[in-house]
């Protein structure tokens, strides 16, 4: 009987262990689509402010980081997952990050900032679909830290389009999926309201606000605001405060 028991004991131990590596894996994937999601917008933004001013060599360096970051990302997933869908998705990821890099070899091709648009979807698409492939059910606390990425995300994903536009300012499809990227974020800044901050964590909420109120003003009127360095610094200023608050929630978890 005895040894009936401790057989037992060992097989939940080891039972136990299985699951929390999956657990592991399945947070690893849920953390590393939320990245490719990101670096799938920054990266572009950044492509189309050097396109815009060739003399924006930070930004140029940027894409070259977040390529980077794409690689790490995509090493992460495949060592994490045992999905064949989301093997094959990260093989057409790994393809588009690889025409990225081609595009950049002649950056200032009159082409380039449609391919670039293009290839940026192509990365958001893969990476949502591999995020939606998971079982993992995030916790509250999770869901907010997740809404604080979404909110550097689409801050991206405005400003990319706001650049998309000042490039091509009659494209129709630019300007509808800048609208749609603004009414997201107008949602996602209702449902972090609703948390329950500290005096001190409200602060970085009021300051997001401020500056997506002013951001707001100058997507809402792309062709007299033509103002990119503007537009720039105000974004980066929301992304501060998101990354505060996502840091704070990443230490309540």
């Amino acid at each position: 009987m005895k040894k009936l028991y401790t057989y037992v004991i060992f097989i939940l131990i080891i039972s136990s262990g299985v699951n929390g590596a999956s657990l592991r894996n399945q947070i690893s994937l849920l953390e590393a689509s939320e990245n490719i999601r990101l670096s799938s917008q920054e990266i572009v933004k950044n492509y189309l402010y050097y396109y815009y001013n060739h003399d924006k060599k930070k930004e140029k360096e940027a894409i070259f980081k977040g390529l980077q970051s794409l690689d790490k990302q995509f090493r992460l997933i495949a060592k994490s997952t045992k999905d064949e869908d989301s093997k094959d998705i990260l093989t057409f990821l790994d393809y588009s990050k690889d025409k990225i890099e081609k595009i950049l070899l002649d950056p200032f091709n009159t082409d380039n900032p449609a391919l670039m648009l293009d290839y940026s979807e192509v990365l958001l698409e893969g990476a949502e679909t591999i995020s939606s492939n998971l079982k993992y059910k995030p916790s509250e606390e999770e869901k907010i830290l997740i809404k604080m990425k979404d909110i550097a995300f689409l801050t991206d994903r405005v400003i990319k389009y706001y650049m998309a536009l000042l490039i091509e300012p009659d494209n129709l499809s630019y300007q509808e999926m800048l609208d749609d990227a603004i009414k997201d974020m107008e949602k996602d800044l209702s449902y972090i309201n609703n948390y329950n901050y500290s005096s001190e964590n409200i602060q970085h909420i009021l300051m997001i606000e401020r500056n997506w109120s002013v951001l707001k003003s100058f997507l809402n009127d792309v062709r007299s605001s033509r103002v990119p360095n503007i537009v720039l610094i105000i974004s980066s200023e929301v992304k501060k405060n998101a990354k505060i608050l996502e840091d704070y929630h990443r230490k309540n978890q």
